[in-house]
């Protein structure tokens, strides 16, 4: 039985809450998280990447091989030809190229740095002109052990370049004597971002990769012998 009498009817002046009002706290909840979510965003900024080519400099390079050269965040691009130029072969620019450049371009930024360049020719100098001229002014040069048959130096400010001579009997040469070397030099500008010892390491593992690539291309009637791995590069005064 109801108690009718302790029954209180709602007041008129006292509307029941609407969907509205009721819906309020979760629109704040929401709105809150959507703050979150869009600051770590920016901070984040998942939509700025690395844009590396998956190949480049005669198909020597992978992706990974450029990433400890790269900015943060940005596109790079590469001038270049499809194989290496070597003696004997005809000059063929549109497919041919003794250089290859890959450049910078920040997301955001404005201009563009070339953050690796390297060079495949014959070491018509010879080493130890290239090491008397790599330390003119007192600069350090580091010589670095790529096991028989070839040799590399390693240069600092303001010439930093990782250079790997390999040992090759050339079937031809086009005028003038043969050299003992062919030379694969690598340089570029550091990034900002890129500590410095890690940008010439990726140097010397890139200078040997292409080393591989140019050993086939020039023929050299010699067994080339190159090690697994690059050595380790010493830390250089002046960074």
């Amino acid at each position: 039985m109801v108690d009718v009498a302790h029954t209180v009817p709602s007041s008129p002046d006292c509307p029941p809450p609407s969907r509205g009002r009721r819906a309020l706290p979760w629109l704040a909840g929401l709105l809150a998280l959507a703050l979150v979510v869009g600051g770590g965003l920016l901070i984040w900024k998942p939509w700025r990447s690395q844009d590396l080519p998956q190949s480049a400099c005669w198909s020597a390079l992978s992706k990974d091989d450029l990433k400890p050269l790269a900015g943060s965040h940005g596109k790079a691009t590469e001038q270049g030809a499809a194989r290496i130029q070597t003696p004997g072969v005809p000059d063929d620019p549109a497919n041919r190229s003794n250089t290859c450049f890959l450049d910078w371009f920040p997301d955001g930024g404005d201009g563009s740095r070339t953050f690796l360049s390297v060079q495949v020719d014959p070491a018509l100098d010879g080493i130890d002109a290239d090491r008397a001229n790599a330390s003119a002014g007192g600069r350090p040069v580091a010589t670095l052990d790529f096991g028989t048959g070839a040799v590399g130096l390693a240069t600092t400010e303001t010439d930093r370049h990782v250079r790997l001579y390999v040992r090759c009997d050339f079937k031809v040469l086009r005028g003038g004597a043969a050299p003992q070397y062919f030379r694969i030099d690598v340089g570029g500008n550091v990034l900002d971002g890129v500590p410095p010892a890690k940008a010439r390491q990726a140097q010397a593992d890139i200078a040997l990769k292409v080393a591989r690539v140019a050993a086939k291309e020039y023929e050299c009637a010699n067994q080339v012998r190159l090690p697994a791995i690059a050595p380790t590069i010493p830390d250089l005064a002046n960074g």
